[in-house]
């Protein structure tokens, strides 16, 4: 059996105390999401399940009932020996390296750290963007500690959490002819498209899906940017081809129109990459959660 974290005792023992995850996070000065994802955390460690929730309140189940007096025994001992050297912080103090996509960076990113920054404030955090295959390699490399991505088509190294799904689509001017009807798939033959790059692995999945179609695509014009390719769109030079939720302010502002792919739909999975068999601290832990509940939210 793993070292348990002290933290997630903290967080165990604040909430057998309070009953209540909103309470047990005033006192430790965290969000609810980060309590529960210490919780879910220890729970996983030591294999049996520690609360009975109920609406808004928790109870402790038989095994959270055993656990309670050692877990007290053992967060008073260390408050004492930080209080005998005189170095009691309890707030994590640490680096998280972050690899990631310009996408991710832009759309996903955001709200994970700012949740993640009221729960760990003093944790530095850095972020490289990059494509997919450069995010994996620094990964393999050690330079970061996680990455954001889509998932590698090689995952015999790598822990991969899945986030979220979502569907690539033909983004076009509202004046674009496919606007009004959805191309056949020889029509795609003769079109100009939009990307980004051509080093990255949404564009080996875009040129997968049409070949497999037996449609080679032939045109295109790269821009190195998500930003670029949808400003490139919305004047009709070309067509992009991207998820809807890179683009949902310009679609509901009638500047951009999703046109579905056809014959049938062209899927990416996104997922937060680790090293296979690397245990995560509980910042870690919580940024992976964290991830998971903005992807809950891309496709809505």
């Amino acid at each position: 059996m793993q070292t348990l974290d002290t933290r997630q005792l903290r967080a165990f023992v604040s909430l057998a105390r309070s009953g209540s995850f909103t309470q047990a996070g005033r006192e430790l000065h965290l969000t609810q999401s980060a309590i529960s994802h210490a919780i879910k955390a220890l729970e996983t460690d030591l294999g049996c399940q520690l609360f009975h929730r109920q609406g808004k309140s928790v109870h402790l189940t038989h095994a959270g009932r055993e656990l309670l007096p050692s877990a007290e025994t053992i967060l008073q001992v260390m408050t004492q020996a930080r209080s005998a050297l005189g170095t009691l912080d309890q707030t994590p103090r640490g680096k998280l390296r972050i690899g990631c996509t310009t996408a991710a960076a832009q759309f996903i990113l955001p709200t994970v750290f700012r949740e993640f920054k009221e729960s760990f404030p003093l944790y530095e955090i850095k972020v490289i963007c990059g494509e997919t295959p450069d995010t994996i390699e620094r990964l393999m490399k050690g330079d970061v500690d996680l990455t954001v991505s889509l998932r590698p088509n090689d995952v015999s190294r790598l822990d991969c959490h899945a986030i979220f799904e979502d569907d690539l689509e033909f983004l076009v001017s509202p004046l674009h002819p496919w606007a009004q009807k959805p191309p056949k798939l020889k029509d795609a033959a003769n079109e100009t498209f939009i990307v980004a790059s051509r080093n990255s692995l949404n564009f080996t999945l875009i040129q997968e899906f049409f070949m497999k179609q037996g449609v080679r695509l032939g045109n295109f014009i790269e821009l190195g940017s998500s930003e670029a390719t949808k400003e490139l769109a919305k004047l009709g030079i070309g067509v992009a081809i991207a998820a809807r939720w890179i683009a949902r302010h310009e679609i509901e502002a009638g500047q951009l129109v999703g046109v579905p792919m056809p014959k049938g739909k062209l899927k990416r999975r996104w997922v937060v990459s680790t090293l296979k068999g690397r245990m995560l601290n509980l910042p870690e832990r919580t940024f992976v959660g964290l991830c998971e509940e903005v992807g809950r939210g891309m496709n809505g």
